[in-house]
């Protein structure tokens, strides 16, 4: 009889204690998600966009959908490989620059109306160049000129000088 009751008062406890073991060994471990980076700026016409995960790793095919201020969709497209995407500025409005790269992962970045420069229609944008051969070489020919003068002119000088 005596048994009996011993059985039924440690079962209970033998159950949470073993329970216990186990929830301990199993340990939950937490979980840190790493976060989305989205940056966006204007040069021009153009808008150019870069996307990375917080540990530096580039979001690659990551959809981009980009609205107006009113919340409608005016474009979407996808990032390269090196998280880069770049679009042409539909319409001088605030441009709301969505990424979505996955599961749980979105950004976005706004980009306000007085932040982009529309060219004036039938203009062309000015382009600025560098140095050309052609410029270099006509550059060294007029130092060249108007030292080849400076000295016929001193030589003409000293002529005269002797002369007299």
């Amino acid at each position: 009889m005596k048994s009996d009751i011993l059985e039924s008062n440690l079962a209970k406890p033998i159950f949470y204690l073993f329970l216990v073991g186990c929830l301990l060994w199993v340990r939950i471990e937490p979980v840190e998600a790493h976060r989305v980076n989205l940056f966006a700026w204007v040069e021009g016409d153009t808008v150019y966009v870069e996307s990375k995960f917080s540990g530096g790793r580039r979001v690659n095919a990551g959809k981009i959908i980009v609205l107006d201020s009113q919340g409608t969709e005016l474009l979407s497209g996808a990032t390269s490989e090196k998280g880069e995407f770049s679009f042409i500025v539909p319409k001088k409005t605030e441009l709301k620059i969505v990424l979505v790269a996955g599961t749980g992962h979105r950004a976005e970045w706004t980009i306000s109306a007085n932040e982009i420069e529309m060219p004036a229609a039938g203009k062309k944008p000015v382009s600025e160049k560098g140095a050309t051969v052609k410029g270099i070489i006509t550059g060294l020919g007029f130092i060249f000129g108007l030292t080849a003068i400076a000295a016929y002119l001193r030589s003409r000088k000293k002529k005269n000088s002797d002369s007299s």
